[in-house]
């Protein structure tokens, strides 16, 4: 494997220019969060991180230039700082801001759309070395915001931005079987609302956030909280757990059982809002997620909850749904109408595959779109009929990268060569 580290869009471009003079391929790579191949290099990788810069705030239009290789928590802190925030983030900001808005990755909120959504425009090297600035009010701006990493390296990406807040966060417990039937209700019942289920449990944890001007409860100065999380559950409570689970499935359900009521923390807690949005970063864990118009949400739930009985399949970690707001972007999972997300988590442990693959067997039918961002083996001729602008981002692609070199095995896969 070859990796490239330029300093500057110079540097950049002529790696680029050299790539395509070579017929050689190239994958810009972020964080290295996804759970897909979409970020996987075939023989040549690039990484922004020894391009250092600073995100810069526009006060007036509320908008932040950042660096395409920030990582989103850095990007959250100099916010912070200056007394703004994104208006929706991730649970994870782990990643580079290029790669979250590739993915479509998002948040809860069917006031909010996903990351990409805050993208006013986007600066890049092209397939050819050229640069290319896509503003607000180009026709190309909703194909490039979820760029899959197939137009193009992005270098800058501009993204509207809201005052600093705080965020009341309460967790309501209900049986799981009501969750199907009133997904819709729950969805609008605050601002953000997301719904975990570990399962086999009894009860799911509906979770909200509302604004608020409380005092604060939960401090970014206070790390105790976050530490305990990161340093003792995720790296030796759960770890432990998870391998007994491995080595005796059957007490998978038991034991979620027990960490269903204490598993999110506090209750009740109030904190600045992109600090209560996102969760300690997990164990490692494996992931799939499908989205949905929200009017097939009670079907699909209810489709997975069927899955489960008797103790099996042995999903150790939760079942996780989310609403997004729709949009227009081409390539985006929310496009053309709200959405529903749900997302299957588990350790590498004997149920992995067969609860994948069972899960897809329930969205499959319901026309889910998978996330890019997590695993998926749809190829181009099942994703086509997913998305009513797949042959005009085919277009733009070829456009602006003719040779697709930024391309790779699995975008060839996903998009078709």
């Amino acid at each position: 494997m070859r990796w490239y580290l330029p300093t500057s869009e110079t540097d950049l471009r002529r790696v680029v220019e050299d790539a395509a003079n070579r017929g050689r391929r190239l994958r810009i790579v972020g964080a290295g969060h996804s759970f897909s191949r979409i970020a996987v290099p075939d023989t040549e990788a690039v990484s922004l991180d020894a391009w250092a810069g600073a995100a810069l705030i526009d006060r007036e239009r509320g908008v932040v230039t950042v660096p395409a290789g920030m990582r989103l928590r850095e990007l959250s802190a100099v916010l912070q700082r200056d007394g703004f925030a994104l208006p929706i983030v991730g649970s994870i900001q782990a990643q580079s801001v290029a790669g979250a808005i590739a993915t479509g990755t998002h948040g809860s909120s069917l006031q909010h759309g996903n990351i990409a959504s805050l993208v006013t425009g986007l600066r890049m090297v092209t397939g050819t070395g050229a640069v290319l600035v896509i503003g607000d009010g180009d026709a190309r701006l909703d194909g490039a915001r979820v760029h899959l990493g197939a137009l193009g390296a992005v270098t800058e990406v501009m993204l509207r931005i809201i005052p600093a807040g705080r965020l009341h966060q309460t967790i309501e417990h209900i049986p799981i079987e009501e969750v199907p039937g009133t997904l819709a209700s729950l969805a609008s019942s605050a601002e953000y609302v997301k719904v975990w289920w570990l399962p086999h449990a009894p009860l799911a944890q509906v979770v909200r956030y509302a604004r608020t001007t409380a005092p604060l409860t939960r401090r970014p100065s206070a790390a105790t909280r976050r530490w305990i999380d990161e340093r003792i559950m995720h790296r030796w409570v759960f770890p432990a757990a998870v391998e007994l689970q491995h080595r005796r499935p059957a007490l998978t359900a038991g034991i979620n059982a027990r960490l269903s009521r204490v598993y999110l923390g506090a209750a009740s807690q109030v904190g600045q809002d992109m600090l209560m949005l996102n969760t300690p970063l997990p164990m490692r864990h494996r992931e799939t997620e499908a989205a949905l118009a929200m009017t097939k949400a009670g079907e699909a739930l209810q489709g997975v909850l069927d899955l489960f009985h008797d103790g099996r399949p042995a999903a150790n970690f939760p079942l996780e749904i989310r609403f997004v707001r729709g949009d227009d972007m081409w390539m985006s999972p929310a496009q053309g109408a709200d959405t529903f997300h749900i997302g299957a988590y588990i350790t590498d442990g004997p149920d992995r595959r067969d609860y994948f693959e069972r899960f897809w067997q329930v969205m499959r039918p319901l026309a889910a779109r998978p996330h890019w961002g997590k695993e998926f083996d749809h190829d181009a001729a099942e994703l086509r009929p997913l998305y009513p602008n797949f042959d005009r981002f085919l277009d733009l692609r070829d456009a602006v990268d003719p040779q697709h070199v930024f391309g790779s095995d699995t975008h060839t896969r996903m998009l078709g060569d």
